[in-house]
């Protein structure tokens, strides 16, 4: 079990790993892509790259009213930008919450210090195989994807869905 506590952005964050994986590859093809689900969350900075691409908003983006996120869209039970040949579309610009894998998100805590717990997908056939992870990475994208999160949240909440995509 890996724990680090980063400073940054003037405040302590807890990021843990519950479970330490040494090696992993995506063999999105033995596994149908399982990862590749609809409703992955997105930060306003993984809607502006997308938006970059050529994207428009309404195309791929929805919005989670219960968690005020914003989520992408599914098309026919993966993501929007899920492939024929099940691969990503959007590879060099994946959300933030992609580029954790093969960590999932079971748990975002926004208390006295923001905490985000990461637990490995279940079932995964790369698991073990392929490049040894980077978990320097891992945790520098979660403490992004904590941060970035809690901004959102809260700008959505005071400026409204339409408010925040107007800035982007």
């Amino acid at each position: 079990m890996g724990m680090l506590k980063l400073y940054e952005y003037h405040f302590s964050i807890m990021i843990h790993i519950l479970e330490n994986i040494d090696k992993w590859k995506c063999e999105y093809k033995k596994c149908g892509a399982q990862c590749c689900s609809e409703g992955i969350q997105l930060t306003i900075e993984d809607i502006k790259r997308i938006k970059d691409l050529g994207y428009s908003p309404d195309d791929f983006l929805e919005l989670d009213e219960t968690a005020n996120v914003f989520k992408i869209k599914g098309k026919e039970g993966k993501c929007f930008f899920t492939g024929k040949k099940l691969e990503c579309t959007i590879r060099d610009n994946e959300p933030l919450v992609c580029r954790l894998l093969p960590f999932r998100i079971v748990e975002v805590s926004y208390s006295d210090e923001p905490l985000l717990r990461l637990k490995p997908v279940v079932d995964c056939p790369g698991i073990g195989q392929g490049k040894k992870i980077d978990k320097k990475k891992i945790e520098s994208d979660a403490s992004k994807f904590l941060h970035e999160n809690q901004k959102l949240i809260r700008d959505i909440k005071t400026k409204g869905k339409k408010g925040v995509l107007a800035d982007i």
